[in-house]
């Protein structure tokens, strides 16, 4: 197995939504296309921080789930779709 170099890393573990998906999208803000940041979050968050993800236009690249956390690898989008929201803690 191939080990991912992640250009940052960010942890939001004990965060509540949408507290994961602000620190992400700052945490994003200062890092360039194509790079790559490692997330260390809760379970609980996973699905919001997915969506926020995917609909922000940026590629995850691995998840990986322990117990009741996770380990996301996402790659940042050329582009950032900005019309999307922070918080899709109730978005299904």
């Amino acid at each position: 197995m191939v080990e991912i170099q992640a250009t940052a890393q960010l942890d939001v573990l004990g965060k509540k939504c949408p507290e994961p998906n602000m620190m992400i999208k700052s945490k994003l803000d200062s890092m360039n296309p194509g790079d790559i940041l490692e997330i260390a979050g809760d379970a609980a968050n996973k699905r919001s921080i997915e969506r926020f993800i995917r609909m922000r236009g940026h590629k995850t690249i691995s998840v990986t789930e322990e117990g009741d956390k996770f380990r996301l690898f996402l790659k940042k989008a050329e582009k950032e779709k900005g019309d999307t929201p922070i918080s899709t803690c109730g978005l299904k």
